[in-house]
This record gives C-alpha cells, structure tokens and sequence, in this order.
C-alpha cells in the first residue's frame, strides 16, 4: 500500500512535510469490486454540505483535502500539499500544492483551494463552520503557494484541514455547487475514484480516476456500492457470493463468518456509545443521581453480551486514539455500593422514573438499554423504555424534550477539538450534545487548549477538561464499540481505519 512521511498535526510550528513517496502493492486479478453497505448517503457529496458518515466514507474515495490523517489518525500525511509551514508566532500556514489533475484534466490551482476553503468556512449552507473559526483568510499567492491566515494561534489546523469539509473541488464547481438543481453525484475530485451520477435506491458506482496522483493505482477498475440495511440479509448476501464485502456484521456473528470462504473482523475506531440526559430535567439536575447512574451499570457485562468482546470500557468522554484521551481515568466501574450510598444521599432516595428513548429497529441499542432497565432497579430506578422512528427519536432529542437517548459519535479528525466543541462545550448549537450541560470551568479550558502550542500545555487542559466531565456525568459511559466488516476470502487490503474510513484504492480482488 501506499506510504508517506506523516507529521503530527498537534505541531504548533511544524517544519516542512516530506514528499509523499510511493510503493504500490501488486494489482489484483479482479476489475470490480462489490460492496453491500447498511446506510445510503443522505447529504450532498459536497465535503462543507455534507453530514452523514455514509456520504463521506464515499467521498474521502473521490475527493482531496490539503492533508490526509494517517491510518492509525495520529498525525497527517501530505495529499493536496506537498509540504507546508507556518509563522513563528503560529497565525499563518503556507502550503505547496502537488502538481496534480482533477478526474476532468482540469490542472488544480491555489484558486480551486481558497474557493473550496471559503465555502467551508463562509458559506451559509457549510455544516463545519465552527470547525474554521480561526481562519479570517485562505489567499491564493500563486497557482503552487496557498496561504492560510489566522486570527490566534490554532494547533488544530492541520487535523481540520484533514476532515471532510475540507475537501477541494474545481472553484467553478465549488461556485455552483449549492445551486439548486446542480448534480452533486457528478463528482470532479483529485481521488482515486469519480462518480458518474447517483440516484438514492440505486447501486453507487465508482470508476477509477485515471489522473489520482498516487501511481500506479492498482485498486479495483470500478466499485460498485448498494445499501441493504437489514443486517442479517447483508450476512446472507455475502454468503451466497453476491457481493465481496459487508459492513456493519451484527457482532454475534463475526465469528462465524470469520471461516472457511469468509472472512470478518472487528475494527478499533474512535468512538463512542454512552446514553445522554437532559440535565435540565429532574432528578438528572443532581449530579449524584447521574453517578449513581453510571456506578451501576456494569460496562463489563455488556462489552461481553452485546458486542462479544468487540469494545472497551469507556473511562472519559474522548474516545481512544484522540491526542489526549487519558487513559488514567478510572471512569466508573460497576459498583453497586457506591451506586446505592449515591441515590440514598440524593434528591430520590426512593428512586424515580427514567425515561429512554431508544431507535426502533436498532437491537445493539435496545440490549444495552435493557441490560440496564433491568440493573438500575437494584437502586430503585424504573427505566421507561420508548422505542421511536428515528425521525422522532432524533428530533426529541434535539429539541431538548427527551429526558434520556443514546449518544453516539464517531471522529472525523483525532485531535479533540471537533468532539469537545460538539459534545463537551455548553452553549448553542448543541448544548453538550443536546444534554443541556453547561459548565463555564470546562468551555474556558477548551477555549485555552484551542491556542495552546505547548503540546504538553495543551495536553494538561484537556485532562482536566475530561476529569471535570467525568466528574459532572451529563452522560452515562458505556463503552468504545469496535466497527466491523466481513469479506469473500479472495479480497486482500480491505480495512476500516482510525476514524473509521475505508480507502477502495487499497482493496484488491484476487479472483
């Protein structure tokens, strides 16, 4: 597979990257690559209006970002840039562009990046905003030299130039992207791979892109994606050899089909499960119900009946592989004591009435939740379980009229400022992942990490950050699950990275 030198993007003055290099594994006897996938996309394929993993995991196939974090997310490698460096006082980046075409023959330009940078960080209908707050000015210095000014010093940089929404496009397409009519599906990428059209209920078909600057490409000739979401008729389709790869195996049958034609496998990536309250609403207000929450829910049991030994405990609210996940953290384990002398000095001793929503139609969700409607009335807690249509559970949710869902949250980027912005922070637009948590102490240190330089400054403010969190337990910790695939015995290369991605450039088919 293709190697390059990576650099870490927690780097506050980072030297020059070096050249990507390239060795190139040997081209696979199959054309066509088949993949049954569990969820269609739902956003436009346009990297600032996208939303939805099931649209980016397509499109980190067929568009470029200046960088690109490396597999196991603990850095960036070189992609649109060649090499980059910044000031000594940290306020501006500049970056070399490779010489490279888009999938159209179009040469790319330091105009096609600031177009496609300013629509993310300036565009109305940019669902990443917040991510480039920092940034007051992406200038074009010549057709090679892109230069990136910011307001204050901002180590995240790199790591959010590495995420989806920063993905470049030709500027006229960048311009004409968010008209209404446009066809989005019609892509114009830098990628391995280009798409033609898409139609929602019809397969996805990708084409290799016979100007992706990573040569020889010797993935598959094309990649035919359709989207099947009951989980067990993804597992027959593999079976019976009508596809090459599935997503999203239940974990109870990764065993199974990890013999004989098939092989399956569990993946660590960084995320997260836990169940998210509304701290608004009584008696989660008192912080000792929510522990007492927390202490009583045995992780352990449901790592091992659930997900089959297919996840972690979950110790602090950052999941592993996030710089500075602090793996110190003793986060709650299962302790019925504590969790009892909890609830008898909070403000229902006698227990209460928990009310959990849970999406239909999600069995790992509703087993979690029912280990624990059965382990909380060991402290006098009576779970409500409501299963609602997604639509509805999500919209509750959001709305701030459910007392208690489940949080969920995959990383697009390994450094934590994209999931303690989004989940941690009070304040709009999601008021600690819609829980209503908001405390001034933790959004004053986030702020401070957000220009620290110091690495270890930096790394100090987010162990406090997690401690205080934990601490608060706006969430009940459940565990870090593992994501999952399984594929034909034939195919070589196939694998989920850090934060989840998978590259088709990688994958050979060998029959």
């Amino acid at each position: 597979a293709p190697t390059t030198a990576s650099v870490s993007p927690t780097a506050g003055t980072s030297a020059p990257a070096a050249l990507a290099t390239t060795t190139s594994a040997p081209p696979g006897k199959g054309k066509v690559l088949l993949m049954t996938r569990s969820l269609e996309p739902t956003s436009p394929f346009v990297g600032w209006m996208a939303s939805d993993n099931a649209s980016g995991f397509v499109m980190v196939n067929i568009y470029d970002c200046l960088v690109r974090a490396t597999k196991d997310g603990q850095g960036v490698d070189p992609a649109l840039a060649t090499k980059w460096e910044t000031s000594p006082d940290g306020k501006t980046w500049t970056f070399t562009l490779r010489d490279v075409k888009f999938s159209d023959n179009k040469p790319v330009t330091a105009a096609d990046v600031k177009a496609s940078l300013d629509k993310a960080r300036l565009s109305d209908k940019s669902q990443w905003k917040n991510l480039f707050r920092a940034v007051t000015d992406v200038q074009a210095v010549d057709d090679q030299t892109v230069k990136i000014l910011l307001s204050q010093p901002h180590p995240p940089l790199l790591a959010e130039l590495s995420q989806w929404s920063a993905q470049v496009m030709p500027a006229d397409m960048a311009n004409a992207v968010e008209q209404q009519g446009y066809d989005t599906y019609k892509t114009r990428g830098t990628g391995a791979y280009m798409l033609d059209g898409w139609k929602k209920g019809d397969p996805l078909i990708l084409k290799k892109n016979p100007n992706y600057w990573k040569q020889p490409h010797n993935g598959p000739d094309e990649v035919h994606i359709d989207y099947v979401a009951d989980d067990n008729s993804r597992v027959l389709k593999l079976q019976g050899g009508e596809t090459d790869v599935i997503d999203f195996v239940p974990y109870s049958q990764i065993a199974t089909l990890n013999q004989g034609s098939t092989k399956a496998q569990g993946f660590p990536i960084e995320t997260i499960l836990t169940f998210n309250m509304n701290v608004t609403i009584k008696p989660l207000d008192d912080k000792k119900v929510r522990q007492a929450l927390n202490y009583a829910l045995d992780k352990e049991a449901i790592i091992k009946a659930v997900f089959f030994g297919y996840a972690k405990f979950m110790n602090s609210p950052l999941p592993p592989g996030t710089y500075y996940w602090d793996q110190t953290l003793k986060g709650y384990p299962y302790d019925l004591d504590k969790a009892k002398q909890l609830m008898a000095a909070s403000s229902v001793p006698q227990g209460f009435t928990y009310k959990q929503t849970v999406p239909a139609g999600d069995t790992v969700k509703l087993q979690v939740a029912t280990i624990a409607k059965d382990q909380w009335a060991k402290i006098g807690v009576t779970v409500d379980l409501q299963q609602l249509e997604p639509a509805t559970y999500s919209s509750q949710f959001k709305k701030g009229t459910s007392m208690a869902w489940f949080g969920t949250w995959t990383n697009d980027m390994s450094d934590p400022t994209e999931i303690a912005n989004a989940n941690l922070r009070g304040g709009p637009p999601r008021f600690g992942a819609f829980s209503q948590y908001d405390s001034p102490q933790v959004d004053s240190l986030i702020d401070a990490a957000d220009t620290e330089l110091d690495q270890k400054k930096r790394e100090m403010l987010y162990q406090q950050v997690q401690q205080i969190f934990v601490d608060d337990a706006p969430q009940v910790f459940i565990a870090y699950p593992q994501a999952t695939a399984a594929w034909q015995s034939y195919i070589s290369g196939f694998a989920i990275e850090s934060l989840s991605f998978y590259r088709f450039e990688e994958v050979r088919v060998n029959k």
